[in-house]
């Protein structure tokens, strides 16, 4: 019985440490964002670029304004990966002021 708690244990420890593993390995949105983003936008107020608080929140705009800019918003898309993209748009969805 010991041996059963033992390998539960030991399947459980394994299955935790991949899944920390998989989230460290997700992008930073506010990281990039703040390299990529910042100098035209702020979350509260405008500067060159709107204010991301009153930006539109539709996923897809997003992500298609980030890849492939918008108006005076140079394009990103060459300069970042899909996985970096999406990060940047939930930075940005989470900072929205409701």
């Amino acid at each position: 019985m010991g041996n059963i708690f033992k390998a539960l244990a030991l399947v459980a420890g394994v299955a935790l440490s991949s899944q920390v593993g998989m989230a460290s390995d997700m992008p930073d949105g506010a990281k990039i964002f703040s390299k990529k983003c910042k100098m035209c936008h702020a979350i509260n107020k405008k500067k060159v670029g709107p204010a991301v608080a009153s930006m539109n929140m539709d996923t897809n705009m997003l992500i298609e304004t980030v890849t492939n800019g918008r108006k005076r918003m140079p394009k990103f898309g060459h300069k970042l990966s899909a996985d970096e993209i999406q990060a940047v748009v939930a930075f940005i969805q989470s900072n929205h002021a409701e």
